[in-house]
């Protein structure tokens, strides 16, 4: 769920594909319930970024921490208080936009782009549509069916009236 930050920081979490992105996102619940108000999108950088790496063999040591922290395989609070630490401190030799890891629920390569206003837009360079779509789309659906039950994630699809997240809203 969204959290709001005091000092107004936000963290657009971003996964190379769908099987990442909507294992993040439903993989803790255990059930993708997906409602008319869920959208995937194809991003694309505004400008070049870069990227603190905690997926690469031995990266993550380069900044005092043990590879498991970019694999995903510890606590929640544990990652996001290093990528705290990691964005006040930057401890590399530039400056960070986010870092690279490993997702949790699928172990895909995954993005977190701090402050991102700016960093990123929805869409492709040449590609006009179809880079924004709702997840109840067939289509989308379709392809949601074929990548989450195979991880143990059932897909349902339920109105705006009984989505959790539409009514704290």
């Amino acid at each position: 769920m969204p959290r709001d930050d005091p000092d107004g920081r936000t963290v657009l979490y971003i996964g190379a594909n769908l099987a990442t992105s909507a294992s993040e996102v439903f993989g803790e619940a255990g059930v993708a319930e997906v409602c008319p108000s869920f959208r995937v999108a194809l991003l694309s950088p505004i400008r070049p970024l870069r990227f603190v790496d905690l997926a690469g063999e031995g990266s993550a040591m380069a900044i005092g921490a043990l590879p498991m922290l970019g694999s995903g395989n510890v606590a929640r609070r544990l990652s996001q208080d290093w990528a705290r630490a990691i964005y006040e401190d930057q401890p590399l030799d530039h400056r960070a936009d986010g870092v690279h890891y490993l997702s949790a629920y699928n172990n895909g390569p995954s993005l977190a782009v701090w402050d991102s206003q700016g960093k990123v837009r929805v869409g492709l360079p040449l590609v006009r549509e179809g880079v924004d779509v709702p997840l109840d789309l067939p289509g989308m659906l379709v392809r949601l069916k074929e990548v989450l039950p195979v991880r143990g994630i059932p897909v349902r699809t339920i109105n705006s009236s009984e989505c959790r997240r539409c009514q704290q809203d």
